[in-house]
């Protein structure tokens, strides 16, 4: 009787001890913060892009989108309050973090820059993003194959559009740009009657399309009253729309004209016969691989990396996973914006 009693009680025992340790097999959600512009179309598209894979993956994901820079610090601090398992911040302002992001540092917490690095932090873990050296080179090399350079085309005249200056992705895509441009340049093929050439000159505040209108109004009343403008380097989809709508109003006819992002405005345009051509960045192929950095961080594994020399922003070189952009253009739009 004694023996029965103590096999009973040992098995309650055991029981009990089973069901606490079923209880501490539930696995902790893991949460994720985003912190994305709503400076253009394409930062919302990606966010909701990033937010759907991540929560397919059981993810908690907390997205926030803003407006200016002190809308998105405000917001970074709240995302870094909340103790998250990594956070996801595509930048307005590149240098904006510094301050803002120590107590993340403090905390352990990952940070991964998307498609901006920041810049001027060592808290910031790795970068995802598009090879930018790669978009300037492509749109310098489509213009000059466009107007058959190489071959001795020309005089044709040039102005020249760039994104915003607290972005250095939109530095890079200038610079690696006039590489190729400028000895066109330089020997007369390619005319630019403004002198509008160096960044400072050309650069879109905030890569907002309602800062570049003045400018290329500007441009067409004062320099191409009485001549044609035939190529524009425009930064992104937005501001090529802006510009291609002065020309229209202008009763101009429409330039060679670059774009990025590969906006479903920007496929439009082209299939019109309005815009050249963009240089899509899928935000499939970025939002996916930056999923996949994301778990890997979380779970403290190292993330795939292709690039280790490239991204130095002030105070580190940046661990990069670098995506390839495609070229879009009337001969293939129809089948890639199917998709």
């Amino acid at each position: 009787m004694k023996y029965a009693k103590f096999l009973c009680l040992t098995l309650l025992l055991i029981f009990a001890a089973a069901l606490s340790g079923c209880g501490n097999t539930e696995e902790k959600v893991k949460t994720v913060a985003v912190c994305f512009p709503n400076t253009t179309s394409s930062w919302q598209r990606n966010g909701d892009s990033l937010k759907k894979l991540l929560e397919e993956d059981n993810f908690k994901v907390d997205i926030q989108f803003s407006a200016t820079v002190e809308e998105q610090q405000s917001q970074v601090k709240d995302a870094i309050a909340k103790n998250p398992d990594c956070i996801v911040i595509g930048a307005i302002d590149s240098a904006a973090f510094v301050d803002v992001l120590q107590d993340a540092q403090k905390k352990n917490i990952p940070v991964i820059g998307f498609d901006r690095i920041l810049l001027d932090t060592d808290a910031i873990s790795y970068y995802a993003s598009f090879d930018n050296g790669a978009i300037g080179d492509g749109m310098g090399e489509y213009i000059e194959a466009a107007l058959n350079l190489k071959g001795g085309g020309g005089p044709y005249n040039i102005e020249f559009f760039a994104g915003g200056p607290s972005d250095k992705n939109a530095h890079i895509f200038l610079t690696n740009t006039m590489k190729i441009l400028e000895p066109y340049l330089r020997n007369g093929q390619l005319v630019c009657r403004s002198g509008q050439t160096t960044f400072e000159q050309v650069a879109v505040a905030d890569w907002n399309s309602a800062n570049a209108r003045p400018r290329i109004q500007e441009l067409l009343n004062k320099y191409y009253s009485d001549a044609t403008l035939n190529v524009v380097l425009s930064p992104n989809d937005d501001i090529a729309g802006v510009i291609l709508e002065e020309f229209e109003r202008a009763g101009k006819p429409y330039p060679v004209i670059s774009g990025l992002d590969g906006d479903p405005a920007a496929f439009e345009r082209i299939r019109e016969g309005k815009q050249t051509f963009t240089i899509a960045k899928d935000p499939d192929v970025l939002t996916a691989k930056c999923v996949r950095m994301i778990k890997a961080v979380v779970e403290g594994t190292q993330p795939d990396i292709n690039d280790v020399t490239n991204y130095d922003n002030g105070v580190k070189i940046v661990p990069a996973y670098l995506c390839t952009p495609m070229i879009i253009d009337r001969t293939n739009v129809n089948s890639l914006a199917a998709k």
